[in-house]
């Protein structure tokens, strides 16, 4: 395998792990994952790390 494809495939796993919050990353770092509209509203949903969105800004 390639490890372009490795790289790809890490990240997709990484993306569905925090879609189904299975995983629970800080706010700037699920933004690079999942993108900032995807973590707005994954985040706003819950009072998981509230905190976050205002020290993130």
């Amino acid at each position: 395998m390639s490890r372009k494809s490795e790289e790809i495939r890490i990240r997709y796993l990484y993306r569905s792990m925090v879609l189904h919050r299975k995983l629970q990353l800080p706010f700037k770092t699920a933004i690079k994952i999942v993108g900032p509209d995807c973590a707005y509203h994954l985040y706003s949903q819950t009072d998981f790390k509230r905190a976050n969105f205002k020290n993130s800004k």
